[in-house]
């Protein structure tokens, strides 16, 4: 039930038709027992800037932003965390304790658990494939792991740029070595895609991560096929919205009830 005191929290998106964050937060909102709303919303890049605008007319309790808007999303908060000036991209907005629209980012830490689980340990030899704020922050986690990673994206300075971070957050140099680890940092496969053809067919030993969710693309469904550990990004949804969660409500989650709510949404 809402009423004139209900909060507005959000995820902002183009696209953001697939995102399940509505599912997870109402969840969380719900087994609190907060007087809060989750919605999303889908706004194109030209329009990011007047929907912030509009939330905080509106009075909103903080939102979290996806692609294409996390490098926007810092620029326009008037403060930052370190973790958010240290990606370079923010998915998180809030409020912080004097008032101000902050920016952090809880991409990198809602990866590390993944990370560990799927046994990515220091000196193994990373591709991480894409350029943008999900891949900054999977470079992070990979660097503080200790992860050797080898960016590929279109644009060369992009990649030298991530790389160049991977390390700043204590990861080792690139080789030619072949990947024991492949992330997919892209939208690619959402909708079907194959990455490029030297990123498929992971088999014995490698692990396949992709960030995006829901139906398995045909990168995870070719490297589960050829015997690699092929894991999605449920995991890391999961954990950057526990994280997300507590900054505008300064109270973590109830225990399982996100991981409750994705299993309930499923593929």
């Amino acid at each position: 039930m809402t009423d004139a005191a209900t909060r507005l929290l959000c995820v902002l998106g183009h696209p953001v038709g697939h995102s399940i964050s509505p599912q997870l937060h109402s969840a969380a909102i719900a087994a609190a027992g907060l007087n809060a709303v989750y919605l999303a919303f889908d706004v194109a890049p030209e329009g990011f800037t007047a929907a912030i605008e509009g939330l905080v007319a509106l009075g909103f309790l903080g939102a979290n932003v996806t692609i294409p808007h996390k490098a926007a999303a810092l620029a326009i908060a008037e403060t930052a965390t370190e973790e958010a000036e240290f990606i370079g991209a923010a998915n998180t907005l809030y409020w912080d304790a004097d008032g101000r629209l902050a920016a952090d980012n809880t991409d990198a830490a809602g990866l590390m658990a993944v990370l560990g689980e799927c046994g990515v340990t220091a000196g193994d030899p990373v591709t991480l494939f894409g350029a943008g704020g999900a891949a900054r922050a999977a470079a992070v986690a990979l660097g503080r792991i200790g992860a050797a990673v080898r960016v590929e994206a279109r644009r060369a300075d992009a990649a030298a740029d991530v790389e160049a971070l991977a390390r700043r957050a204590g990861g080792q140099m690139a080789d030619d070595d072949p990947p024991r680890v492949v992330v997919n940092a892209t939208p690619l496969g959402r909708h079907g895609e194959r990455l490029p053809e030297e990123l498929m067919g992971l088999g014995e030993g490698q692990v396949a991560l992709d960030l995006n969710y829901g139906p398995a693309s045909p990168f995870l469904t070719e490297a589960g096929r050829r015997g690699a550990v092929a894991v999605d990004g449920i995991g890391m949804l999961v954990g950057q919205a526990e994280a997300a969660f507590a900054r505008w409500t300064g109270q973590a989650p109830p225990e399982g009830v996100m991981w409750a709510a994705a299993a309930q949404v499923g593929p």
